[in-house]
């Protein structure tokens, strides 16, 4: 009985020690990187250069995120008016 237990903790520690994390922890760090291009312009960065539109893919993010608040303002003012003037009812 307590040969087979050793053995099963043996069998165990020679495995693989791979974890779920291993692959984020490993990587190389970018924060340099990104530091330098969102602290690009100095201190009077502003309205002509926001930081949220720096980066390659910031752009499509920004315009998808507008878009959508666009579409819910759009269908929120059509309740509105409908309430308002009674229209639109299910039946």
């Amino acid at each position: 009985m307590f040969a087979a237990r050793s053995m099963t903790r043996v069998a165990a520690r020679v495995g693989q020690r791979r974890t779920i994390v291993d692959g984020l922890t490993a990587k190389e760090s970018k924060i340099e990187e990104v530091r330098k291009l969102q602290n690009a312009g100095g201190v009077t960065q502003g309205a002509p250069n926001p930081t949220y539109l720096k980066q390659s893919g910031d752009m499509a993010t920004f315009a998808f995120g507008m878009g959508l608040i666009t579409f819910a303002m759009l269908k929120l003012s059509n309740g509105y008016w409908n309430m308002a003037h009674g229209t639109g009812k299910l039946d």
